[in-house]
C-alpha cells in the first residue's frame, strides 16, 4: 500500500497513531490547506444551493425592482439628470429569481471568510480546553487540529447539497410573498437528515480531535476525550 494511502487510512481509523507519527504542530501547513479547500468548496456549494432556489421560482413571478426609484420620483425627475432619477431607466419589475442570485452573490464574501474565522476560534478553544484538562497543548498544534477537524465537514456539505436537491426537486414558487413559507416547508422535510449529518460530523470530529489532543497536549485518552467533547457538544447543541 502506498505510504500516502496508508497514512490516510491511519488518520481515519487511528488518529492518535497518525498524530504520534506526525505531530499536529508539524502538519499545520497541510491543515491550513484543508481549510482553504473547504472555504472554496463551501462557496461553490452556496452557489449551487442558490441555483436550486433560483430554479424553484416560476419564471412569471416578478417583484418590484429595488434598483428603480419610486414611480413619483421618475414622473417628476425622469427626464432630468438628477442623481435621484438615475435608476428610472431600469424596468419597474424584475424576475424574483434574479434577486435570489443577487442575494447569494452579496452573501458570498461572508461565506468565504467564515471558515477561517471558525478555524482560529476552534484552535483557541482547543488550546484552552487542553490546558484546563492539565495538558500542555501548543497553539500551533491546536490550530492544526482545528484544521484537520474540517475534513468531516466535506461529507456533511455533500449530504446537505443532496438533501436540498431532493427537497426542492418538485417545488415551484408561484407567489414571491409565500416564498419563505414554501422554502421553509421544503427544508423542514429534511431536518432529520440534516440533524443526523450534524451529529455524525461532530462524532467524527470528536474522534479525530481526541487522538490529536492526546498527542499534542500529552493528555490521557479520557482527558483528551473530555477536552474535545465538551466544546464540540456545546457547539452541536447550539447548531441544532
Amino acid at each position: 500500500m502506498p505510504s500516502g494511502l496508508r497514512s490516510l487510512q491511519t488518520f481515519l481509523r487511528r488518529p492518535s497513531v497518525f498524530f504520534d507519527e506526525y505531530p499536529p504542530a508539524t502538519t499545520l501547513p497541510v491543515a491550513a490547506g484543508v481549510v482553504v479547500v473547504y472555504a472554496a468548496t463551501l462557496a461553490a456549494s452556496v452557489l449551487v444551493l442558490g441555483s436550486m432556489l433560483e430554479a424553484a421560482f416560476d419564471a412569471a413571478v416578478t417583484v418590484d425592482n429595488p434598483d428603480r426609484p419610486p414611480e413619483w420620483v421618475c414622473e417628476q425627475h425622469g427626464d432630468s439628470e438628477s442623481p435621484v432619477a438615475s435608476g428610472c431607466d431600469e424596468p419597474e419589475t424584475v424576475e424574483a429569481s434574479s434577486l435570489v442570485q443577487d442575494a447569494i452573490l452579496d452573501f458570498l464574501p461572508y461565506v468565504v471568510v467564515t471558515p477561517f474565522a471558525l478555524w482560529v476560534v476552534g484552535g483557541i478553544v482547543l488550546l484552552t480546553a487542553g490546558r484546563i484538562a492539565a495538558g500542555t497543548p501548543s497553539f500551533r498544534g491546536t490550530l492544526s487540529l482545528a484544521g484537520w477537524a474540517v475534513i468531516p465537514e466535506f461529507v456533511r456539505l455533500a449530504v446537505v447539497i443532496v438533501a436540498f436537491r431532493y427537497a426542492l426537486e418538485d417545488v415551484t414558487i408561484s407567489d414571491s410573498e409565500r416564498a419563505p413559507d414554501v422554502i421553509g416547508s421544503a427544508a423542514a422535510s429534511i431536518d432529520p437528515v440534516l440533524a443526523l449529518a450534524a451529529v455524525g460530523t461532530a462524532a467524527w470530529q470528536w474522534w479525530l480531535l481526541t487522538g490529536g489532543l492526546e498527542e499534542d497536549a500529552e493528555l490521557s485518552r479520557r482527558a483528551a476525550a473530555v477536552a474535545a467533547g465538551v466544546p464540540l457538544g456545546i457547539f452541536l447543541l447550539l447548531s441544532l
